[in-house]
């Protein structure tokens, strides 16, 4: 086992448990251990877990992201559902294979428009847009500054725009 691996497996040994408890507080107990991995896959991934100093507080930290993400991204599942389960009339509020088609194909064009942008802008703009993330949020994970995010949301909004035809 590499030394690097070593720490890590320690810092899962002593603090796995505890992150558990965390986020099963926050979240539920179904998804507390998909947090925990997920967090020490984030140090693994950011590397350099032998340096940390204080290890215990930056992995609750990651777990606290974490879980705001989960939590963000289920309200946004929830909203859709909500949105889109009109209950009295389910097979009436569907398209009809024409309309499918046409969203599809819809979608399909600003899948390509956005593979056109840089990944960075592209990231921002998705991270915005879907997870309905900050710009502080978007630039802490990306690891630019907000004014960086703020260009590349100028920057992809232009561009889908021109794309699109449209000039506002």
């Amino acid at each position: 086992m590499s030394p690097a691996n070593a720490v890590l497996a320690n810092l899962y040994r002593a603090h796995a448990g505890e992150l558990r408890s965390f986020a099963r507080r926050r979240i539920g107990r179904e998804e507390a251990e998909d947090i925990v991995q997920d967090a020490y896959l984030q140090l693994l991934q950011r590397g350099g877990a032998a340096a940390l100093d204080h290890p215990r507080p930056y992995l609750f930290r990651i777990a606290a992201n974490l879980t705001v993400d989960f939590a963000r991204k289920l309200k946004v599942r929830a909203r859709y559902a909500e949105e889109h389960a009109g209950g009295d009339g389910l097979c009436d509020a569907l398209p009809g294979p024409e309309q499918a088609a046409g969203d599809a194909a819809e979608l399909r064009r600003i899948e390509a428009r956005l593979a056109e942008l840089p990944r960075l802008c592209r990231e921002a703009f998705l991270l915005s847009r879907l997870e309905e993330l900050s710009y502080a949020e978007i630039a802490a994970k990306l690891g630019v500054s907000v004014r960086t995010v703020d260009r590349y949301m100028a920057k992809a909004l232009a561009h889908l725009r021109a794309k699109s035809g449209r000039s506002n």
